[in-house]
This record gives C-alpha cells, structure tokens and sequence, in this order.
C-alpha cells in the first residue's frame, strides 16, 4: 500500500497547490465542494483497503486531508486543525476509514451489499432461542497470523461492527446507519 499512499499523496499535493493559487478569488463554500471533488474524493476512494494499512501510512494521508481543510478557509499551516475539521463536518482518516468499513459491513449485514462482501461476513445466529439473536452481531473469524489475517475485511469488519452500540447494529435503513454513525463517530474523537 505504501506506492498507492504515495501516488495519492502526489497527485492531491499536486492539486492542493494549484488551488491555493486561485482560491483567493473563490467563496468559501465553492472552495469546500472543489476540494471535496478533486482532493477528498481521491482520499474515500478505496479508502476501505486502508483499513489494515500501518498507522505511518494512515498518518500520511492525514496530512493530505489536515492540507486540503486548511485551504478552504485559508487557514495558517501550523495551526491546530481538529476544530476545523469539526467545523467542515470532517472525520479524520481513520474514521472516515472506519465509517466506509462499517457501511459496508451494515450493508452486508441487511443483504443490500455486493455479493463479494457479504459472502465474507458471516453473523450470529443461535441454535437456540436468545435475547442475543436480536443483537446483529458478527461472528469474528480465527485469524492464523496476526501480520495477514488481522488485514482481512472480514476480521477488521466483523470486530467494527461488533464495538458498535446495539441501537447502530440493529438499525434497518442505510441513510439512517449513516447518519447514526457518523454522529457516533464524532462523539468518539
């Protein structure tokens, strides 16, 4: 992952620098959806493969999303940027990271996913009668290395989706998921 993180990295520095020289004469608000188009866009991309990446890697793409909210409202470059990300309605990489993993593991909950997806999750059903069958958990596949299988979609996406209150887990419609988890998220930083 460490040649995608960099081609990445390139092309939105690329861009972020182009922009900083024309955004002097744009609106804050247009600055926000051209930055979201050309730079965040390629950051979510994908961005559910980061999942299991190292924490370097993750920290590089921070920086990349730390760059673009800094340009909208032209704020200084050393400046303390979780406020502003707060103020853009931004998570940072890794939950953004998270968010995708987990919409992706709810959507395979529900059946409402791509095949290849939800034919790795499996969920908890009991033999028997218990309060638990309610609770939409996943069952957490044995990994055998910690280096290959801890990366696995299914593991990490199993294991997020399990940390989730009951009232997320058990929620039926998508955009609501959504929405439930970002807030959640959000309160989690």
């Amino acid at each position: 992952m460490t040649k995608q993180v960099n081609a990445i990295s390139s092309s939105c520095f690329n861009i972020l620098r182009m922009l900083r020289k024309i955004f002097r004469w744009i609106p804050a608000e247009t600055r926000k959806t051209v930055t979201h188009a050309l730079v965040t866009s390629r950051l979510d991309y994908g961005n559910t493969l980061y999942a299991g990446t190292t924490a370097k890697l993750q920290k590089r793409l921070q920086h990349i999303h730390n760059a673009s909210a800094r340009l909208i409202p032209d704020i200084p470059r050393h400046s303390h940027i979780p406020a502003h990300l707060k103020h853009l309605h931004w998570l940072p990489i890794n939950k953004r990271i998270t968010f995708r993993l987990l919409t992706h593991a709810h959507k395979a909950l529900h059946d409402t996913g791509p095949e290849y997806l939800n034919s790795r999750l499996s969920f908890y059903m009991p033999t028997r009668q218990l309060r638990s069958a309610s609770l939409a958990l996943a069952t957490i596949p044995r990994i055998h290395r910690t280096t290959t299988g801890g990366r696995s979609f299914a593991y990490l996406a199993a294991k997020a989706l399990n940390s989730l209150p009951a009232h997320l887990r058990t929620t039926q419609d998508n955009l609501a998921f959504r929405k439930l988890l970002k807030t959640w998220l959000f309160e989690q930083q």
